[in-house]
C-alpha cells in the first residue's frame, strides 16, 4: 500500500510540474527523470534519446531542465560552488562535451569550460536554453556518430535537488534572454525617469508666474508710488 502510495504521490508531483511549467506552451517533447539527483557527474540516459534530438531541431523550440528544489548554488565559477548541465552522448564520442549554463555559472563565469551555453533564463527551478544552438553543439561535436544522448549533472549541489522534467517546447511568447531582460528593464526606467522629469518641467511652469510679464509691471508700481508721494507733500 505504501508503495502505491509513493507512486501515486510522484506522479502527482511530477504532473503538477509539468502543467505549471508548460500551461501555454507547445510541448514538443517531454521526458520525466524523478530519481535523478543532482550531484557530481550524476547522469540520465533518455528513453527516447532520438526524440528528443528531433525535437531540439524545430523551429523556436526551447530545452527546459526543471528541478524539484532550487538549487541554491551561486558563485562565479568558484572552486568549491559550481552548476551546470552536460548533454553528450552514451559512448562519449562528443568533444566538446554540450555544456549547459545555469544563472550563477555562464561562459563568462567559467571561461575553462570550452563552448559552455549559457541558458536563457533560469529562475532557480526552471533553466531555459536556445534548443537550435544546443543541437548545433552536439552535432558539431561528433555526438550523432555514437550512442544515444544522455544528461549530466555537474553541481556542488549533491543531492540538493532532482531533475524532475526534460522537455523540449515552443513557448506561446519567446523566451528573453537574460541580457534581454536586463536591457528592457534599464529601457523602462530611463522611460518613466523622462517621464517623471518632463512632468516634474511642466508642473513647474505652469505653477510659476509669468516672470517677463512680472518685471515689467514693477517700474510701473514704483511710478505710481513717486506719484503718490508727491501729491502727499
Amino acid at each position: 500500500m505504501k508503495k502505491v502510495l509513493s507512486i501515486a504521490l510522484a506522479l502527482c508531483m511530477m504532473l503538477t510540474l509539468t502543467v505549471c511549467v508548460f500551461a501555454d506552451d507547445e510541448v514538443i517533447w517531454s521526458e520525466d527523470t524523478l530519481f535523478f539527483t543532482s550531484g557530481n557527474w550524476n547522469d540520465y540516459s533518455f528513453d527516447d534519446g532520438d526524440g528528443l534530438l528531433e525535437a531540439l531541431q524545430v523551429e523556436g523550440a526551447v530545452l527546459v531542465i526543471t528541478r524539484d528544489a532550487e538549487s541554491g548554488v551561486t558563485g562565479g565559477g568558484t572552486s568549491d560552488s559550481y552548476e551546470n548541465f552536460i548533454l553528450i552522448d552514451s559512448w562519449y564520442v562528443c568533444s566538446p562535451y554540450v555544456w549547459l549554463g545555469t544563472a550563477g555559472h555562464t561562459a563568462a563565469d567559467e571561461p575553462s569550460k570550452e563552448g559552455l551555453i549559457d541558458c536563457l533564463s533560469d529562475d532557480g527551478l526552471v533553466c531555459m536554453y536556445d534548443a537550435a544552438t544546443v543541437y548545433a553543439a552536439y552535432e558539431a561535436g561528433g555526438a550523432l556518430a555514437g550512442g544515444s544522448p544522455i544528461i549530466i549533472s555537474n553541481t556542488s549541489a549533491e543531492g540538493v535537488y532532482k531533475i524532475t522534467n526534460v522537455s523540449v517546447i515552443v513557448p506561446e511568447t519567446p523566451v528573453a534572454t537574460s541580457t534581454e531582460s536586463e536591457e528592457t528593464e534599464e529601457a523602462s526606467e530611463e522611460t518613466a525617469e523622462e517621464t517623471t522629469e518632463a512632468s516634474s518641467t511642466e508642473t513647474s511652469t505652469a505653477s510659476s508666474p509669468d516672470t517677463g510679464v512680472a518685471l515689467a509691471l514693477v517700474p510701473m508700481a514704483i511710478a505710481g508710488i513717486a506719484v503718490v508721494s508727491s501729491k502727499r507733500r
